[in-house]
Order: structure tokens, then C-alpha cells, then sequence
């Protein structure tokens, strides 16, 4: 079953190795790499903003909150104050009814002794008794109109709770509403700073290079790197590793795990010869367990990173030996599919990290789990630092 997958894996290699190129990879511009600078700087200023906008958007929730339950604090007290008036009225109105009926009753006796009788027939003559009498029907009448009053108020006062409280529960549920949108852009942000290391460092790098360009003369937009200037070779930039070839496939998960390597072709196959990238040492030239030619070069760059950069599947070596320094122009091999290979290729991993010698690299389950980190956190080995076409099977001509 195995060697029929291998069959068909090599056949679409094969395949996928005689469909046209339709675009071709240009010649590398001091122009571009201030470009590619530009917007690295770019996606860092704005996740910067994105950052600072949605925490300026927290600091406004919190105020709208707070004033929120500023104010349901104060109709509280209102809805207590109006209950307190109704009450009051309800009272007034009983005490104004009894009185009134008194006073009807009054009225109405003829005899007995009573403060309101003796106060209407107390008077002297006929004209005192007739303003007497006036007196309490103007009394009876005052109390009628105060019961309709406080009749009044009351619904008033009903009406304005039933108000109050419906405009508490809005403002309640504003409130959740703002928690929840609070909740959502902490949230965002934490996403987003996840991401400020990462691009950052990008930016970082990115300066590096365009430093280090310009320290090798480069000038113009037009100048084209490694022909009007940065000749020389330097342990500040990493080239690419074969001078005409194409990205078959990269970095990335696949069948549930990660394919820590950028894989690349080229139409001269075994024939292709693989440079160093930059300035380094030979760590270790050995064969994998499933027969792959491979070799381990230790870079170094100007800001003193360290890089582990491993070639695969080669069908054979250079003139190599551990422990020997190269540079860009050295050939450490041949192009290959020795091993677990489907189709003649090189697999490029590098990532920053002295294999077998930092802590955090110092097995290989030590290294495999530092590059998933930091494929986590965006950083894409080769990818990185080196620049290839951003698709696959688009062919570049120079180093």
C-alpha cells in the first residue's frame, strides 16, 4: 500500500513538474525590500491602533456604564420619593374624606351637640348664621377639590414609577449589553497582542535587512540586490539555497501535524546544485532513519540570533566536513529525493535556535515543539527571512 501511495505521490510530482510557469519571479529591487518593510511596518501600526481604538471603545463602556448606574441609583430614589408621595396623598385623601363626611353630617343634624353645630348656630343674627353656613359648605368644597387633587397626584405618581421603572430595566439591560461587548473586545485585544511580538519582531528584522542593504551601497528603488549592490556575501542576510527553482509546497499543518520545512524544485533536478545560504559552520552531515541525505548548518546573524538550518533529502554531498565554515557560495550538495521523499526536491527548515545546543532545542522533541511555538506565533522559518515568490511553482532565476 505504501509503495502505491509512493507511486502516485511521485506521479503528480512528476506532473505538477511539466505544467507551465506563467509568471516568473523578478529580480529582487532594493525598492522591494523597502516595500516589504513598509508594510510589515504597516500591519504593526495598525494592529497597534486596532489595540489602542478598542481600548479607548472600553474606556468609553465604562463611563456609559457607570453613568448608566448613576442614574438608576437615581430614579431609585425618585421611585422611593414618589411612593412615599403616594402614600401621603392616599392618607390625606382618607383624612379629607372623613372630614368632608362630617361636615355633610353636620349638615344635615338638627340637633345635638357637636363643634361644627355649635360653630353654625353660635352666630348672632341671621346674616352670621348664613356666613356660618357658607363657611362649611366652602370647607366641604375645599376638601372635595383636595381629594381630586391628590386623586390627580397620585395617578401622576403612578404613571411616572411605571415610567421610571421601564427606563431602569432599559438602562439594566444597557448595561449588560455594554458588559458584553466589553467582555468581546477584551478579548480582541488579548488576540491582538498575541500578535504584536511576532510582528514586531518582523519589523525588527525587516530594518535589519534594509540596514544591512544599505551598508552595502544599495541606494536606489532600482538597484537590484546582488548586481548594483550587496555583492558580497555576509552573515546578515540569508540568500536562497539553489539558483533557479520554484516552492513545491510550505510551511504548514498537514495530516495533523506540522510540516516544519520549505520544499522546493527546480527543472535541473539531481543536477541542482544547493548553496549555503549564508555565512555559517557544519554542525553535522548525517543520514535519517529513513535514508535521508541531510546536513546541519549553524548561522549567525548581525543582531547575534542564531539559526539551525537543515538541508534534506540530497542525492549527494559537496566537499563537506563538520565542523566547516561556509558561506553563500559554497555547494554543500545535490538536489535529491532520498528517504521518506515523494519526487526529487530540497526540504529547507530554519529557525532560530542552535539545534542540540540551546536549552529550549536541546533534543530533537525539544526542537520540534520550538518550532511549533514559533510557527504559532507567526514566525515561518525560511519564509521569514529569505525571500521566495508567495506561490507555489513560481520560478525565481538568481539567489
Amino acid at each position: 500500500m505504501m509503495k502505491k501511495i509512493r507511486k502516485i505521490g511521485t506521479f503528480l510530482i512528476i506532473l505538477s513538474l511539466c505544467l507551465p510557469v506563467s509568471v516568473l519571479a523578478e529580480e529582487l529591487t532594493f525598492g522591494q525590500v523597502l516595500d516589504d518593510l513598509a508594510k510589515a511596518q504597516k500591519e504593526l501600526d495598525a494592529n497597534n491602533k486596532e489595540i489602542s481604538d478598542k481600548e479607548n471603545q472600553i474606556i468609553q463602556n465604562d463611563k456609559t456604564i457607570k453613568s448608566l448606574k448613576s442614574q438608576i441609583e437615581d430614579m431609585s430614589k425618585e421611585v422611593e420619593k414618589l411612593q412615599k408621595e403616594i402614600a401621603d396623598s392616599n392618607i390625606e385623601i382618607e383624612n379629607k374624606k372623613e372630614q368632608t363626611k362630617d361636615l355633610i353630617s353636620y349638615l344635615q343634624m338638627s340637633q345635638g351637640e357637636n363643634i361644627y353645630l355649635d360653630y353654625v348656630f353660635g352666630g348672632d343674627s341671621i346674616t352670621d348664621l348664613v356666613y356660618r353656613l357658607s363657611i362649611v359648605e366652602q370647607i366641604t368644597e375645599y376638601n372635595e377639590t383636595m381629594i381630586k387633587e391628590l386623586g390627580e397626584l397620585i395617578t401622576s405618581n403612578e404613571n411616572r414609577k411605571v415610567e421610571l421603572n421601564k427606563r431602569q430595566e432599559e438602562y439594566e439591560k444597557k448595561i449588560v449589553d455594554l458588559n458584553n461587548q466589553r467582555n468581546k473586545l477584551t478579548s480582541s485585544i488579548a488576540q491582538s497582542e498575541s500578535l504584536s511580538p511576532s510582528l514586531k519582531q518582523e519589523v525588527e528584522s525587516k530594518q535589519q535587512i534594509v540596514a544591512y542593504y544599505k551598508s552595502e551601497g544599495c541606494r536606489n528603488r532600482s538597484d537590484v540586490i546582488g548586481r548594483d549592490c550587496a555583492v558580497t556575501s555576509s552573515n546578515a542576510v540569508f540568500s536562497r539555497p539553489i539558483q533557479t527553482g520554484y516552492i513545491t509546497s510550505f510551511i504548514g499543518y498537514r495530516w495533523g501535524s506540522l510540516h516544519r520545512g520549505l520544499d522546493m524544485g527546480s527543472s535541473t533536478g539531481r543536477n541542482t546544485a544547493l548553496y549555503s545560504i549564508g555565512k555559517g559552520v557544519i554542525k553535522s552531515i548525517w543520514k535519517d532513519g529513513n535514508g535521508a541525505l541531510c546536513v546541519n548548518i549553524q548561522y549567525k546573524t548581525i543582531d547575534g540570533t542564531y539559526y539551525t538550518a537543515i538541508y534534506a533529502h540530497l542525492s549527494r554531498y559537496g566537499n563537506i566536513y563538520e565542523g566547516m565554515e561556509v558561506n553563500n557560495n559554497t555547494i554543500i550538495g545535490y538536489m535529491g529525493d532520498t528517504g521518506y521523499a515523494f519526487g526529487v526536491h530540497l526540504h529547507l527548515e530554519l529557525w532560530p535556535c542552535r539545534l542540540y545546543e540551546d536549552s529550549n532545542c536541546r533534543t530533537w522533541s525539544q526542537y520540534t515543539s520550538f518550532v511549533q511555538s514559533q510557527y504559532n506565533k507567526g514566525f515561518k522559518g525560511a519564509e521569514s527571512v529569505i525571500n521566495f515568490p508567495s506561490r507555489t511553482y513560481q520560478t525565481w532565476y538568481n539567489r
